[in-house]
């Protein structure tokens, strides 16, 4: 049964997703194709609507996954089985937290947990970067077609030829300067790329 199939992928997605948000991007990625044979950009839209929108990333990805697949009993399905192992594990934990938080054990697993979860935000980059800085409808060549330029002109036949989208890596290079140097709101800042691109895009 549908309903149940998602419950269960997506309850694995909530027990087995250390570090949360970016970092169980490539889980729940894996989790949905045998419900939706999903492209890499698909998925990266989705995980762009997933940051400006209210909630975590994980819960509105199995939302809309869930609605996909089956409907409303699918969004609930999938949306429950992802929040349940959450709810379970830190039930337990804060009965059990000051009773081992000086314990080497526990201490070492989250040391080792730690480094881990950065190799997870990585596998996420590697599964977004191609499809967000490579896909179809490039910023690049639609920002010199404004512009008036000749689509014979060797600027824009560098540009359209290149293996990604020139203005694409300055939006991500802008975004990290501003989130990590300048402390802007990441909120702010991904509605004014965001308007920047469907401005570009039209």
């Amino acid at each position: 049964m549908m309903v149940l199939r998602l419950f269960l992928s997506f309850f694995k997605v909530g027990l087995l997703g250390f570090g949360g948000g970016l970092a169980i991007v490539r889980l729940i990625f894996d989790s949905i194709q045998p419900f939706l044979d999903m492209s890499r950009e698909t998925f990266a839209n989705i995980v762009a609507i997933s940051q400006i929108t209210p909630g975590p990333l994980a819960v509105n990805t199995a939302t809309y996954v869930g609605y996909e697949a089956a409907g409303i009993a699918g969004a609930a399905a999938a949306t429950f089985g992802v929040v349940l192992p959450a709810f379970i594990i830190v039930s337990l934990v804060c009965r059990a937290i000051q009773k081992f938080k000086d314990s080497k054990v526990v201490n070492g697993a989250l040391a080792g947990i730690r480094p881990a979860t950065m190799g997870l935000i990585g596998a996420a980059a590697a599964t977004l970067v191609k499809p967000s800085l490579a896909g179809a409808g490039r910023l690049g060549t639609g920002l010199l077609t404004k512009l008036g330029a000749d689509a014979g002109s060797g600027i824009l036949s560098v540009i359209s030829g290149s293996p990604v989208d020139l203005i694409s890596v300055i939006i991500l290079i802008a975004t990290v300067v501003l989130i990590a140097k300048y402390k802007k709101s990441p909120f702010l800042v991904l509605l004014i790329m965001g308007c920047l691109g469907a401005v570009l895009g039209v």
